[in-house]
């Protein structure tokens, strides 16, 4: 196992052509039999899409944690691969225990973040969509900072690497407009289903490009 998981970081872009391969697959499933099954359907929970996503972002971030602990990785690597594995954990934790759509219930118990109150508050600024985005805004605002130092650091030490994390960031900024879009409830049935397909498709790629970038990292200290 560990000799295949080796080769898999070696052959980084094998490794991403998979998974970008499966990625295109199940999105094709979507479009050929989401609408006649929840099952297939990348908008719904506890279904194909959702266990794959979360499985595919969960076994790579165990992977790049317990490789990132390793002596032979580099201190620079360990500073990146580590917080990168820890994000991949939380992402498919997150896909597969509903957590963001259910953030709100946590903040109930808490009366300055009540969702009443921030509900109330975002309607005032002109914000009529998704409450979770609201409350995930402090881990955004870190991943982009995150994103921009390392971004210097490819762009000094890894050129050719470089966009990746510019294709990454251009993910994240599609799944935050497409969610806020499809979620204020005034789009047509089939508009709605094509910014769903927009926002999970990039969130699927978003995942591979960061495991590529993961083993990319890995792969100069094996």
């Amino acid at each position: 196992m560990k000799k295949i998981i080796k080769n898999l970081l070696i052959n980084n872009k094998t490794l991403f052509f998979w998974l970008v391969s499966i990625d295109a697959l199940v999105l094709i499933l979507h479009l050929l039999l989401g609408r006649q099954s929840q099952f297939f359907h990348l908008d719904f929970e506890q279904n194909l899409p959702t266990v794959y996503q979360s499985f595919k972002l969960i076994i790579f971030g165990v992977i790049f944690f317990t490789a990132g602990l390793k002596k032979s990785i580099k201190q620079d690597s360990k500073r990146f691969i580590l917080p990168l594995s820890l994000v991949l954990v939380f992402l498919g934790l997150d896909e597969l225990l509903q957590i963001h759509e259910n953030i709100y219930r946590i903040f109930e118990l808490f009366d300055l973040f009540h969702p009443s109150k921030i509900v109330e508050a975002s309607i005032k600024m002109g914000y009529r969509s998704s409450l979770w985005i609201l409350y995930y805004l402090p881990f955004i605002f870190i991943f982009v900072f995150w994103s921009g130092y390392w971004l210097r650091y490819f762009q000094s030490k890894m050129k050719n690497y470089t966009w990746m994390l510019i294709l990454s960031s251009l993910c994240l900024f599609i799944i935050l407009l497409t969610e806020i879009f499809s979620s204020t409830g005034s789009f047509p049935e089939t508009t709605y289903f094509w910014l769903v397909t927009v926002e999970e498709t990039a969130e699927m790629l978003l995942a591979s490009t960061l495991i590529l970038v993961g083993s990319k990292m890995l792969n100069i200290n094996i």
